[in-house]
């Protein structure tokens, strides 16, 4: 290909990442032209001065942008507009913007931006988080812990994380270079690889889950109305997706624990003693904490709530979004108005969950420490401050019930059996710990703590007995236990 040809269609790239607001500006700009003012001429919100061409992508340091993003916030108010290379990027650092735009104009803002390499090449389309808002969107134990279903899981958890990354792929900032003949986009093949490898785990554990004895939710959903239009591949990425975004998510939220407990927990007035008072008088000393002790132990779920924001476990880079790396992140193909401002067709719209959580407003003072007492003023758990964590609107997190309901029993088992955590020992001659710190983590698609050792104390012989008694499930049989999470689903749903 000549270089004219390239230029031409870098320059039709850069009329499709402008700000859209209609056929008619589109046109404009193309002929070099003007664009016309949108129609109610409400302005812009406010935000930094931006260059020309580069906007404000110049300004956006390379790591912790949400710290930065937070301090623009303080200056320039709770709906901030940037551009980002012709990208226009509109960032709520509020609960209330949050709340008000993408959860209660959610039929408008539950669009994603496009992204070529992760969303179309990898997935071809069918990543449930990738998806856009269209009718398509809304009609639809292992023993050793090496299996190669895992490794693989592993691996397309890692290539997913690094496809989307912020300039990885020139095609996710010019998508038309996508009509290049594979000869001239290396992408294309390097996209099917990577389907393909996430395309045979997902079938593969589909029909596994087919095939095997008794109730599972493979067969719950091959079931389901909704399965009746998919194609295998289709109903197998739907499966898949939903086991994936439990892979690293529930392991990082107790990382976070951890950490909460080393940093925060300590002492007799710690929130670490408080929940094991709880605990001694709910569940006592001779058995596991369980399901049924949740209602008494509404202390245990007010941590897991804090663990949550603690240092939320997705928080996206804005650069990122606005660059072709917003995996989370809403989009709206119609402009808009909130709070007098403009909001143009075609932007990304992101939630500064950093700043979001430290709105003195709901979350009351010092938001930054770790304490559990401020969520049991919350008494239900779809309270829109309480959800914060789990994403906003249509596009909130579906998982998020399972996720809740797993770090209330894992926290409630872990503080029940052992004393306050204490940093790990880094020199045996010495006796040097390691030293934990809650803002040494790392940055990308999932947040979580840099490697630390960390002490586990039994809190007593006790302890040992009881585990050794109630915690080993190899014998259970794992067919009866999936009839019957069938039959109390079946039931659930004839209820409703």
């Amino acid at each position: 290909m000549t270089v004219a040809p390239l230029i031409t269609l870098l320059n039709h790239a850069l009329v499709h990442r402008l700000p859209a607001t209609g056929a008619g500006t589109r046109l404009r700009l193309a002929a070099g032209q003007e664009p016309l003012g949108p129609v109610d001429a409400a302005p812009a919100a406010a935000g930094p001065p931006a260059l020309p061409l580069v906007g404000n992508l110049h300004q956006v340091p390379r790591s912790l942008q949400w710290l930065h993003f937070h301090r623009w916030s303080r200056e320039y108010g709770p709906v901030m507009h940037l551009r980002m290379a012709g990208q226009s990027l509109v960032l709520l650092s509020t609960n209330q913007a949050a709340q008000g735009l993408l959860a209660r104009r959610s039929a408008q803002y539950s669009d994603r931006p496009r992204m070529v390499m992760s969303g179309e090449l990898v997935t071809k389309g069918m990543h449930m988080l990738l998806r856009q808002y269209d009718a398509q969107y809304n009609g639809y134990r292992l023993r050793t812990g090496h299996e190669q279903s895992l490794q693989d899981a592993k691996r397309v958890q890692a290539e997913f994380a690094r496809t989307g990354q912020v300039g990885a792929y020139l095609v996710d900032s010019f998508p038309v270079l996508n009509h290049l003949p594979a000869c001239l986009a290396p992408w294309k093949r390097e996209g099917e690889q990577l389907y393909q490898l996430e395309r045979n785990l997902h079938v593969g554990n589909l029909e596994r889950g087919l095939a095997n004895p008794g109730w599972n939710f493979s067969k719950h959903m091959k079931a389901s109305a909704e399965a009746r239009g998919m194609s295998t591949e289709e109903l197998a990425f739907d499966l898949g997706i939903v086991a994936d975004a439990a892979l690293d998510t529930s392991t990082v939220a107790m990382d976070w624990l951890v950490v909460a407990c080393i940093t925060a927990g300590g002492g007799a007035e710690g929130f670490v003693a408080k929940a094991q008072a709880d605990l001694d008088r709910v569940v006592g000393r001779d058995r596991l904490p369980s399901f049924e002790d949740r209602p008494r132990l509404p202390y245990i779920d007010a941590i897991g709530m804090a663990t949550i924001l603690f240092h939320l476990i997705r928080q996206r880079s804005p650069a990122m979004a606005a660059s072709g790396g917003g995996w989370c992140t809403h989009a709206t193909k119609k402009e808009d108005t909130y709070m007098g401002y403009h909001i143009p067709a075609g932007s990304i719209v992101m939630g500064n969950h950093y700043a979001i959580t430290r709105d003195e407003s709901v979350f009351g003072t010092d938001p930054d420490a770790f304490k559990p007492e401020r969520w049991l003023q919350y008494p239900s758990d779809e309270k829109a401050a309480a959800s914060t964590g789990f994403g906003f609107g249509r596009r909130i997190c579906t998982g998020r019930n399972i996720a809740r309901n797993g770090l209330f029993i894992q926290t409630a088992r872990l503080l029940w059996a052992f004393e306050t955590l204490e940093p790990g020992v880094v020199d045996e001659a010495t006796g040097e710990r390691h030293r934990v710190s809650d803002v040494d983590c790392t940055e990308g698609f999932v947040t979580m703590p840099k490697p630390f050792r960390a002490c586990f104390r039994p809190r007593g012989d006790w302890v040992r007995g009881i585990v050794a008694a109630q915690c080993d499930t190899h014998g259970e049989d794992h067919v009866a236990l999936l009839d019957r999470a069938g039959r109390e689903r079946r039931a659930t749903i004839g209820k409703q």
